[in-house]
């Protein structure tokens, strides 16, 4: 008996299915593409840069978001420059990546970021900004140092919810606004620094900004305090006849240099502290229409009797960061 199978049977479509095995080297249709090789040796990327793909190239080798590397540089740029001292060794040392690369070809390009919390944070930044102005122009001692504080916490907020989110397309407008949130940062951070530093020395931080120069020439003209923010203060009480039963000032310069110039004939009483300088009594400084000496807390060769029946100061002198130069002046010529 014959085994052939009829052919009608095979036009009408009833042949046997014969299964045939696939071919190891042909993908089954629908399968997913095969994974991306492991990341090789470390490079500058060309997908997931922003200035020059070091925090890229950093975030494909060790499989994390960029992101992180980012704020990472940022932070330690808050110490001493270090972040951008390693991201430009890292940029001269490091090879940009191949544009042949499969996994350069395989990966999606990111989406565009439609959030608005880089505009948020540029808004909060010009808020920040505004306040410590405020606080450098006006007597606000403690709003610079809560603003920088609470500027650093937000920024923690802000990097923990970046590391949450999926990268986004790096476009023109992220990348001016983060320039700008950067520069904004370090200025925030510094002022406020200064600022809490300089409220710890307990400077008055009243006064204005750059030159003052002090010169009463008469005991009704004489104030009790005499204050600048920044810049130099001479305060020249030279040619004020003070009386024996004394009078006191106070001068300061939060950052700068403070001069101060007593008379010839009086006894003084002097009190100062400075943060972060020096107080200099030896080498006195080039004061117009005086003529001036080294410091001394009495004139040359006074005997106690005319110690009691002299002039008495008491000044009370400080400076934040900088310097104080005390002169007393020469006696005038008969």
């Amino acid at each position: 008996m014959s085994n052939d199978i009829p052919l009608d049977d095979i036009a009408g479509g009833d042949a046997p299915h014969i299964d045939t095995p696939l071919d190891p080297a042909t993908p089954e249709a629908g399968s997913a593409s095969p994974p991306p090789p492991a990341p090789g040796r470390l490079r500058r990327s060309r997908d997931r840069r922003v200035i020059a793909g070091v925090a890229g190239g950093i975030a494909e080798r060790f499989d994390v978001n960029e992101n992180l590397i980012r704020i990472i540089f940022v932070v330690l740029t808050f110490f001493w420059g270090f972040g951008v001292a390693v991201y430009l060794i890292l940029w001269v040392v490091l090879r940009p990546a191949d544009s042949d690369i499969v996994v350069s070809s395989l990966r999606e390009p990111n989406p565009v970021s439609t959030s608005h919390r880089l505009t948020i944070a540029i808004v909060a930044a010009l808020v920040v900004l505004a306040g410590l102005a405020l606080a450098v122009e006006h007597p606000l001692r403690v709003l610079g140092p809560s603003l920088a504080l609470a500027w650093i916490i937000f920024l923690v907020a802000l990097a923990v919810i970046a590391i949450r989110t999926p990268a986004r397309r790096v476009t023109l407008r992220r990348i001016a606004g983060i320039i700008f949130l950067v520069a904004a940062s370090v200025v925030i951070v510094v002022v406020g620094a200064a600022m809490g530093f300089l409220e710890s020395t307990g400077v008055s931080l009243a006064g204005g900004n750059g030159d003052h120069v002090w010169q009463p020439t008469s005991l009704t003209r004489v104030a009790h305090g005499y204050h600048a923010l920044f810049g130099i203060g001479t305060l020249d009480v030279s040619a004020v006849d003070f009386p024996v039963s004394g009078f006191a000032i106070e001068t300061s310069v939060a950052a700068g240099e403070l001069r101060i110039v007593v008379p010839a004939n009086a006894v003084v009483s002097l009190s100062t502290n400075v943060g972060g300088g020096l107080v200099v009594v030896d080498n006195p400084v080039s004061i117009p229409g005086v003529s001036t000496q080294a410091f001394t807390s009495l004139p040359f060769g006074m005997s106690t009797t005319q110690i009691r029946h002299s002039p008495h100061l008491t000044i009370d002198a400080r400076v934040g960061v900088g310097q104080i130069d005390l002169m007393r002046a020469l006696p005038r010529s008969s």
